[in-house]
């Protein structure tokens, strides 16, 4: 029987900055700056994600 070999990676992350989010694609960790306002869809394809679709607005 063959066993998968796999590559374990850790990345460090800062937990106290609420103006980001990330996402882990094919093994790379991807970071995202969030508008001030507005919303961010996570769009998945096959289970996958796919793209993210941000929608800025303005406060008045």
């Amino acid at each position: 029987m063959k066993e998968a070999a796999y590559l374990k990676i850790i990345a460090e992350v800062d937990l106290m900055d609420n103006n980001k989010m990330y996402m882990v694609k094919d093994g790379q960790l991807i970071e995202f700056d969030l508008p001030t306002f507005g919303e961010t869809v996570i769009v998945t394809l096959g289970g996958k994600v796919d793209r993210l679709e941000t929608t800025v607005k303005r406060k008045v």
